[in-house]
């Protein structure tokens, strides 16, 4: 008996250390979970939705009552990877044509390009903060996806709707310009 007595004496020390790991590892994890949990991450409203491509509302192509007929596309991209090697931001790419629209195709120096990024209201309304300064416009204008009627669209502060059209508008696009490598 003072035998099995000495050994469980000799052991109690290891025993004691295996839970004081298990305990610690156990308290860490439950603390991070609590700091996470009552951080700003707690809103799900928070947090954008990284929809990329077909999955984001805002992709596709529309109608623009101001500027019937003209080009008016939307692609919402993935970031690119930044020089530290992380992936910045996803992103719109936001491209139309203003003028001759009805004149048939337009040419590729006629497209203007500007950019924004897409977000969500604390209602979890579907946004986009578009910088038209390249355009002569506002630097931080926010437009919101708007699906009232039963119409998809864009509506912008000043009440201008930009509809989505089904199936694009790929005659309003310029024509495909690829580079060869046979002209001298």
């Amino acid at each position: 008996m003072r035998t099995v007595t000495a050994l469980i004496s000799l052991l109690a020390p290891a025993a004691a250390l295996v839970a004081g790991r298990r305990e610690l590892i156990a308290r860490a994890v439950a603390g991070s979970v609590a700091i996470v949990g009552s951080s700003r991450f707690s809103s799900p409203a928070a947090a954008v939705s990284a929809r990329t491509g077909l999955s984001s509302p805002f992709t596709g192509e529309y109608d623009d009552p101001q500027h019937p007929g003209c080009l008016r596309s939307v692609k919402i991209v993935g970031g690119s990877l930044g020089p530290d090697g992380r992936r910045q931001k996803i992103k719109a790419e936001i491209k139309g044509v203003d003028d001759a629209c009805s004149a048939g195709r337009p040419q590729l120096s006629q497209l203007w390009s500007v950019t924004g990024t897409p977000g969500k209201t604390e209602d979890g309304v579907d946004t986009l903060m578009i910088d038209f300064s390249s355009k002569g416009g506002p630097k931080n204008m926010l437009a919101t996806f708007d699906n009232f009627g039963g119409v998809p669209g864009i509506v912008f502060p000043d009440g201008n709707k930009w509809v989505k059209v089904p199936g694009g508008t790929p005659d309003r696009r310029p024509p495909a310009v690829t580079l060869s490598t046979d002209e001298a």
